[in-house]
């Protein structure tokens, strides 16, 4: 696939604009042309899962996901085979905006969309985090599109994510995603495997790097996750006790009751029973 450098002053009005924001939906598999680009991007996944690829590489996308794009990076979006649209907001705004923000509220960042890492900065949004960021972004579509509008969604960005990445301080930010993203059935049954391949790192550089920054082993991690959606699923669904526990990718109904007890320090059933009480 030949990739293209795109312009932002192809995309504003006027010299006066300041950003350009848009939502598009991919209903190709083809997906878009690779491009490469001289400004700052954010984008986030209004709906739908897909693909990104980004620097030769390939990363899922689903609901939520929100990446910042480096002016260095080079990218697009597509489909897989199991899915019909991909909703994307995006904003693009130029490098001296960049560097702006890097001054005044970044200046000993690495992060963000100053960090060196191959894959950039991503992050994930739950539903009420990319309902609002979603909501704001349609209100100023609307807007005029000068420096006053794009401070405020891109400061309001900025807190958003310092917010969530507050959760996991001092860890690195491919672990951090990993840790928000290994919290589906999909990703379950692949068992480690599916969480190494949220890393887009070695197995034994995982290990290292959790062990490091968590003081626990990626088999450890992988049984919490699991665990943690299991006791979600307990309280919040009808499903039954067998049908979390293929869920969560366990073979053994006995097994998911010995380890749930261990580390939630209940079993399955008194775990359900107790938290879904009305008083």
């Amino acid at each position: 696939m030949a990739d293209r450098r795109f312009h932002l002053n192809t995309f504003l009005n006027s010299d006066k604009e300041a950003f350009h924001i848009a939502r598009t939906t991919i209903n190709s598999h083809d997906g878009l042309q690779l491009h490469k680009h001289g400004f700052a991007e954010v984008f986030w996944i209004k709906a739908g899962k897909g693909i990104h690829l980004i620097n030769n590489c390939e990363v899922p996308l689903e609901k939520g996901s929100l990446y910042m794009i480096r002016p260095e990076d080079k990218h697009t979006f597509k489909l897989d085979n199991y899915h019909e649209n991909l909703v994307i907001t995006n904003i693009a705004f130029y490098e001296e905006s960049l560097n702006y923000y890097k001054e005044r509220y970044f200046p000993k960042s690495d992060s963000y969309f100053w960090s060196n890492e191959k894959l950039p900065f991503s992050i994930r949004l739950n539903a009420n985090q990319l309902n609002e960021l979603s909501a704001l972004a349609d209100r100023l579509i609307s807007q005029p599109r000068d420096f006053i509008h794009l401070d405020y969604i891109m400061i309001h960005i900025f807190r958003l994510v310092c917010s969530i990445e507050s959760d996991f301080l001092h860890i690195p930010h491919w672990l951090a995603f990993a840790l928000e993203n290994y919290n589906s059935p999909e990703n379950f049954k692949i068992g480690i495997q599916g969480f190494v391949q949220l890393t887009n790192r070695s197995i034994d550089h995982v290990n290292r790097v959790l062990q490091k920054h968590l003081k626990q082993t990626l088999t450890e991690t992988v049984i919490k996750a699991r665990l943690q959606y299991a006791s979600q699923q307990l309280i919040m669904t009808n499903s039954s006790i067998k049908s979390i526990c293929f869920d969560c990718g366990f073979d053994s109904v006995s097994y998911f009751y010995r380890l749930f007890k261990k580390y939630i320090g209940q079993t399955p059933a008194d775990y359900r029973k107790k938290n879904r009480k009305v008083f």
